[in-house]
């Protein structure tokens, strides 16, 4: 046989062989996105008691709490509204969306800072994580939806005039942004370590972990993916919905991020069209880590932030009345 035959038949060789690997690892990355291993909620009180000396004594003992449903994309959505008693003359309320594998329990240790400020807060979990009803997750896309109408729950409850904000960590932080894309009626949001697209994250992290370009093995992911469950990578944009929402977002990002690059909460916050809106690196905290980092300094950030845009919204309900 001449040389260049076996010479092409190598290269024909070597190239399915790359294709059946990225294959596989496409398979890797559609699972770990949609089907992860989810916590339960005491294995998340758990790892918060031991790994983060959480305190749970208000949310178990002090707090008054009602369990509530509503129907979300993939069945029953369920969670806790946690009223305060402290008297405001307008009620405000946060909606807190917690992180990929996580659930409810997750979103205490924020629930505490905005419960101090005097907020009633939401807490509830995703579709298909802690007790809500679900077969996959989609890092936002569904998730958005949901959400929205946990929001209208909120102001069922709290009153069409409420300030609802938003406050998300990692996945949260991508689907509470994301739902500026879906109404306008939302007050503010805290982002924690969102990313700005899901392909350029996928492709970012796809050389991190696999030492192999991004291209093709997103692309695999995201076309078994759309066949499967109807989700599309593409469609999970959310520095799209900053820049076209006039809500005022407050982003937080670990500077030491490896999991999620600060580099894309640097550009939304840039694509972010409200001048109340802020960006805040925490040095030295990885992915999700920045509350753990400084305690004292998140929860001042969210006193002055919310503080601010409350004032800027009686501000303009004072020029309304007029």
């Amino acid at each position: 046989m001449a040389w260049y035959w076996i010479a092409l038949i190598c290269v024909a060789g070597a190239a399915l062989l790359y294709v059946l690997l990225c294959v596989v690892l496409a398979k890797g990355v559609l699972k770990s996105a949609t089907t992860p291993v989810a916590h339960t909620l005491d294995e998340a009180r758990d790892f918060q008691r031991e790994q983060e000396n959480a305190d749970f004594s208000d949310y178990d003992n002090a707090w008054n709490k009602r369990d509530f449903e509503v129907n979300g994309l993939s069945g029953t959505l369920r969670g806790e509204v946690i009223f305060n008693p402290a008297h405001n003359a307008r009620n405000k309320v946060v909606i807190i969306c917690h992180g990929h594998t996580w659930n409810r329990i997750n979103s205490v240790k924020y629930a505490q800072i905005f419960y101090d400020l005097g907020y009633n807060v939401i807490i509830y979990d995703h579709a298909y994580f802690g007790l809500s009803d679900g077969k996959f997750t989609t890092l936002g896309d569904r998730e958005r939806r949901d959400l929205s109408n946990v929001v209208d729950y909120a102001r069922q409850t709290f009153g069409d005039d409420a300030i609802v904000g938003l406050h998300g960590e990692s996945m949260g932080a991508v689907t509470v942004l994301c739902e500026l894309g879906v109404r306008s009626d939302i007050d503010f949001v805290i982002a924690d370590c969102a990313f700005s697209d899901t392909v350029k994250y996928y492709r970012q992290l796809c050389v991190k972990v696999t030492h192999l370009p991004g291209f093709p093995i997103v692309d695999i992911a995201n076309a078994m993916s759309k066949r499967k469950f109807g989700y599309n990578f593409y469609a999970v944009a959310p520095i799209k919905d900053v820049r076209s929402s006039s809500a005022p977002v407050c982003f937080i990002h670990g500077a030491s991020d490896k999991f999620i690059r600060p580099q894309h909460s640097k550009d939304m916050y840039a694509a972010s069209g409200n001048p109340l809106s802020e960006l805040h690196l925490f040095q030295h905290a990885g992915h999700a880590r920045s509350y753990h980092a400084d305690k004292t300094r998140y929860a001042q950030i969210i006193s002055e932030f919310t503080s601010k845009v409350e004032g800027s919204l009686e501000s303009t309900a004072n020029i309304a009345r007029k």
